[in-house]
C-alpha cells in the first residue's frame, strides 16, 4: 500500500485536494486497488459497470457496493449494452464515457484502474499482433492525459502474483470473473497460451517486459517532442519541411495529427499518408472517417473535417444578392457614384438573367487567344483542392463565363455596354 501511496503522491505528484475516480469490477486486481487506497489522504469514489453479459454480474455489483458501503465510499454503476462492433472497443468506450460524466460531477481530473504489469505484457503482444505505432508498442502509460483528464494506472508495473498475495493477506473480497477463463478473445488466448510458455523461458519476464515498456516509451517521447517542435499549434504540416525529416519523425508526424482527432490509427495508415505527401500529385488526398480526410496541399498537409458541398446554382437579381449566408454578390445594371469600390464588365451581348453556381467539369474560359479550361487555371494558380470545389463562377443563361471568384474575368465580349459587380464575404462575427 505505501509503495502505491508513494507513487502517487511523490512520483506522480497527484494533489490530494481532488477525488480519484476508481473503476472497481469486483474483480481481485481493482477490490486490491480500492483497499490500497482506504485510510490515506485522498478521497476515493468508485465506479462500477455491469456489461450485461454473465449472470453473476450482479453479485459483482452487490460485492462492491456492499465493500463501499462498509467503508463510507460513494458508489456509482452503471450497465453498458453492447449491440454491434467489437465488444472490448466499445465498451472501453462506454465506460470512458461515464468514468468521466462522474468525474466532472465531483469536479477532479484523475481516473484510476487496476491494469497491473501481466495487463501490460498482454497488451504488448495484442498490439504486436494487430500493429500499432511506437507508443503503441511500448504498451499502457502509468499515467497519461488528455485536455481534461488524466489516467492514472497506479498497478501498472506490479505482478498479478503480488497482487494475489495482497488480497489473500489482508483477506480482501473478490470476484473471479468466468469470462477470463475462455478463449473467446484474443486477450485470453495470450494468456492462457503464450504467456505461461514465455514465462518458462524466463523467471524474470516481467522484469524484461517493463524494461522493453520503459525503453520504447523514451524513444517515443524523444521523437514525439521533435515532431512537437516542427509542427505548430495550427497541426499542419510543412509539404517541403517533412520531405528533409528523418523517417522516424515523418511517421511520427502523421501519427500526431491522427491522434490529435482521435481517428483510427495503424502503421499502414501512416504508410499511405506518407506516400501521399511525398508524391508529387497536387491535392491528393486521405479519407480517415466518414467525417474526416487527410490532405495536401502545393505546401501543407493537414486533416480536415469533411463537407457536402451541395450542388448550387442562383439567379442574380438588381442589387445585393445574399449567397448561402457566405457572401453578398451586389450586381448594378448600369453605372453609378457608388461602383468606385466594384469591379467593371464590359460586353456587346449576353443572355440574361445572369446566375451564380460553382465550377464544373469541363468549364471553359475565353481569353483574346483562345480558350482555357478552368481546371488548367487553378492548377497554374496552385489552388488547393478545398478552395477550387468552393470558388463561385458567374455566367449568363447560355453558360458563358463570365468572372471566377478571385482569379477571372471574362475581356473578349466586347465593349458596347457594361455592368458592375462586388463580391464581399460575411464576416463570421456580422
Amino acid at each position: 500500500m505505501k509503495r502505491i501511496v508513494t507513487l502517487l503522491k511523490n512520483e506522480l505528484k497527484i494533489s490530494t485536494k481532488f477525488p480519484l475516480i476508481v473503476s472497481v469490477s469486483g474483480g481481485m486486481d481493482s477490490m486490491a486497488l480500492l483497499s490500497m487506497l482506504i485510510d490515506t489522504q485522498y478521497e476515493i469514489i468508485v465506479v462500477h459497470f455491469n456489461h450485461l453479459k454473465r449472470d453473476e454480474s450482479i453479485i459483482e455489483k452487490d460485492l462492491v457496493e456492499t465493500y463501499c458501503k462498509t467503508k463510507e465510499i460513494p458508489f456509482h454503476y452503471y450497465t453498458i449494452k453492447v449491440t454491434e462492433g467489437n465488444f472490448h472497443h466499445q465498451a472501453h468506450l462506454l465506460r470512458n464515457h461515464y468514468l468521466c460524466e462522474v468525474a466532472r460531477m465531483y469536479k477532479t481530473p484523475y481516473i484510476l484502474t487496476a491494469h497491473h504489469l501481466d495487463d501490460l505484457f498482454e497488451n504488448i503482444l495484442i498490439k504486436i499482433t494487430r500493429g500499432s505505432n511506437l507508443l503503441g508498442y511500448a504498451g499502457m502509460q502509468v499515467i497519461h492525459s488528455d485536455h481534461e483528464f488524466t489516467y492514472i494506472k497506479p498497478l501498472l508495473y506490479t505482478e498479478k502474483k503480488d497482487i494475489h498475495h495482497y488480497v489473500l493477506t489482508n483477506n480482501i473480497p473478490y470476484l473471479d470473473d468466468s469470462s477470463n477463463e475462455g478463449n473467446f478473445y484474443l486477450r485470453n488466448r495470450y494468456r492462457h497460451a503464450v504467456v505461461p510458455v514465455m514465462k518458462q523461458e524466463n523467471d524474470h519476464l516481467l522484469d524484461q517486459v517493463k524494461q522493453y515498456h520503459d525503453q520504447v516509451t523514451s524513444a517515443f517521447q524523444f521523437i514525439r517532442n521533435t515532431t512537437k517542435s516542427h509542427i505548430k499549434e495550427n497541426m499542419i504540416i510543412p509539404v517541403e519541411e517533412f520531405r528533409t525529416w528523418d523517417e522516424a519523425i515523418k511517421d511520427d508526424a502523421i501519427a500526431y495529427l491522427i491522434e490529435h482527432y482521435k481517428l483510427t490509427l495503424s502503421f499502414e495508415i501512416i504508410k499511405k499518408i506518407k506516400k501521399m505527401i511525398l508524391s508529387k500529385r497536387p491535392n491528393p488526398s486521405f479519407k480517415l472517417s466518414k467525417d474526416f480526410a487527410f490532405v495536401k496541399t502545393y505546401k501543407d498537409a493537414y486533416i480536415k473535417t469533411l463537407e457536402i458541398v451541395e450542388p448550387a446554382i442562383l439567379e442574380v437579381k438588381e442589387g445585393p444578392n445574399k449567397i448561402l449566408n457566405m457572401a453578398i454578390f451586389t450586381f448594378l445594371n448600369k453605372s453609378n457614384s457608388n461602383t468606385v469600390k466594384f469591379s467593371k464588365l464590359c460586353y456587346n451581348k449576353l443572355a440574361f438573367p445572369l446566375w451564380l453556381r460553382h465550377r464544373e467539369d469541363g468549364d471553359l474560359l475565353a481569353y483574346e487567344y483562345g480558350h482555357k479550361k478552368l481546371k488548367k487555371l487553378l492548377i497554374d494558380h496552385k489552388v488547393p483542392m478545398e478552395e477550387r470545389n468552393s470558388l463561385w463562377v458567374l455566367t449568363d443563361s447560355e453558360d458563358t463565363i463570365l468572372w471566377v471568384e478571385k482569379y477571372y474575368i471574362n475581356q473578349t465580349l466586347g465593349n458596347e455596354n457594361e455592368f458592375y459587380f462586388k463580391y464581399e464575404e460575411v464576416k463570421k462575427n456580422a
